[in-house]
């Protein structure tokens, strides 16, 4: 990248998603283009070893792998994942490991990969969330929010509002599974009024037989209520429930998911607690450790 004009290294910053580029010099863009460094890793499975990961029956097994999440998924095979659950690095702090990925090259390996009715769902704040969906208009279909139970961002509190959620954005190609996770509630009774109006005579009362009662069962909304974790492993951690709800609402049990940057490892604790059987793709050979402690 040495050789490259200022103009040039403007256009990789905006091609990764990178912001904060725009009045820096060439040293400056340099070092905010720097990859972080690839520790050593265990060698990228083989086809063979692919070919294991894909048609393994349940009971399942986690396979977990310490590199390049674009390399690994080189030797996944085509159209083998049930869904893709990632918490993408947003390169919105200075963290080594939090370098955006290039959409170009991700959604490449995302959509050779993804069965044609599986759901690849991401994790992401803004700016880097409005430009993640941009980067793919086409299959972008909805976003859930989850709402948090303590709010961050407390120094900025006199300046704007905290923040007490994070955004889950839902790509697919095609309608895929959807297990609503229904929740209880108080058993309630409802009028059904175009039955009603349409054979009334006049509006003197509820008849009976419009009457339908209710168990008080709750559909799902886009508002997510999960507890952050108190301690976390990793910065951007994810709870196992949150992540355990959004495994079983797009797949079914013994289907494959895939987390490519799998941080400390909590998407194969939740893939081995719903029997999903799992592939987890890690950069930082630290984190690596952790996710296969944790998921022993």
């Amino acid at each position: 990248m040495n050789t490259m004009s200022l103009a040039e290294l403007k256009t990789l910053c905006k091609e990764r998603g990178l912001s904060g580029y725009s009045n820096k010099n060439k040293a400056a863009l340099l070092e905010l283009l720097e990859p972080a460094p690839t520790p050593p890793s265990s060698p990228v499975p083989t086809e063979k070893e692919t070919n294991i990961i894909i048609n393994a029956p349940v009971p399942v097994p986690l396979v977990l792998r310490n590199g390049d999440c674009l390399v690994v998924m080189k030797i996944i095979a085509d159209e083998s994942v049930d869904m893709i659950l990632v918490d993408l690095p947003y390169g919105m702090t200075k963290n080594s490991w939090d370098v955006v990925i290039p959409f170009d090259k991700m959604w490449l390996e995302y959509n050779r990969i993804i069965k044609p009715n599986g759901a690849i769902v991401l994790f992401a704040n803004n700016p880097f969330g409005a430009r993640l969906i941009v980067s793919n208009l086409e299959m972008y279909r909805y976003s859930l929010i989850w709402e948090k139970n303590k709010f961050s961002d407390f120094l900025n509190a006199k300046r704007k509002p905290m923040k007490i959620h994070e955004d889950i954005h839902v790509f697919y190609k095609t309608q895929p599974t959807y297990n609503p996770q229904k929740t209880k509630g108080d058993p309630y009774e409802r009028w059904n009024t175009q039955k009603a109006v349409d054979s009334q005579t006049n509006y003197n009362g509820h008849k009976e037989n419009h009457v339908i009662n209710t168990e008080g069962t709750r559909l799902p909304t886009t508002v997510l209520r999960f507890k952050r974790i108190e301690r976390p492993e990793h910065p951007t951690q994810k709870p196992v429930d949150l992540l355990e709800w959004l495994i079983k609402t797009y797949t079914n049990e013994g289907e494959l998911v895939l987390d490519s940057c799998m941080g400390a490892g909590s998407t194969g604790v939740a893939c081995k607690n719903t029997g999903r059987r799992f592939i987890g793709i890690e950069l930082d050979k630290t984190y690596y450790e952790i996710c296969r402690t944790r998921c022993a």
